[in-house]
């Protein structure tokens, strides 16, 4: 079966004596897209493979895999899932190639404690994938993050930095994480400006100051306004 992007571009054959399929892919092939139903795992035995996904409309690369490294394993434990990302190749690759009939195959075939053992370990990952899975409330998190620094006597931190990390912690645009912050700046939570509160101006380095103690139980209290 062809990759996107090219004809005849993938060549299989069986590897050592199992049912396990080696597959060929060349260089800039989409292995598979984010959103497509997944059926298939990937052990990238030769190499590079990246792995990206659309945040916020552009392309963010997650990792760039090289030997030995599984990918797209989710397919295995999550039935009926889309692909949360999308894997190319970033030159000519070999994949070794598994699917659900191999992974319960293996379970099976394996000793009783073994296979007891296997079958716990894959219903906790399942377990642990969805939860991973669910979108994490980025404005209270950024209020736990606000609350920790205010909690242990920082009230001053850089504005800039801090909304990259933040950006790389919950995988979004800065304009996302500035957005939120500009929020809690409207509700008198936080200020930013150009100086310390020690001295003028520092070059143009933005200051963030959180200025209500006990951030996270304040927001966590504050009444929502209701609907008309």
């Amino acid at each position: 079966m062809p990759l996107p992007g090219g004809q005849d571009t993938v060549v299989m054959k069986r590897v050592s004596q199992g049912s396990f399929l080696q597959r060929t892919v060349l260089k800039h092939n989409v292995i598979f897209t984010e959103g497509s139903k997944g059926e298939e795992a990937y052990l990238l035995v030769d190499g590079k493979v990246e792995i990206s996904g659309a945040v916020d409309g552009r392309k963010k690369v997650f990792a760039v895999l090289q030997p030995v490294s599984m990918f797209g394993e989710m397919a295995l434990f999550l039935e009926d899932h889309g692909r949360t990302a999308t894997a190319i190749a970033l030159e000519d690759c070999k994949v070794v190639v598994l699917n659900r009939d191999d992974l319960q195959g293996f379970i099976e075939a394996a000793p009783p404690a073994i296979s007891a053992m296997l079958n716990t370990m894959v219903a906790r990952l399942k377990s642990t994938t969805r939860k991973a899975l669910r979108a994490p409330n980025v404005p209270m998190s950024i209020v736990r993050i606000l609350d920790l620094f205010e909690s242990n006597g920082i009230t001053e931190i850089g504005y800039d930095q801090a909304v990259r990390q933040m950006s790389d912690i919950f995988v979004c645009s800065p304009q996302t994480i500035e957005a939120y912050l500009q929020g809690l700046a409207t509700k008198g939570h936080i200020s930013v400006d150009t100086s310390g509160a020690s001295g003028p101006a520092t070059s143009g380095r933005r200051v963030l100051h959180i200025l209500t103690p006990q951030l996270l139980h304040v927001v966590i209290n504050t009444p929502k306004p209701e609907k008309a």
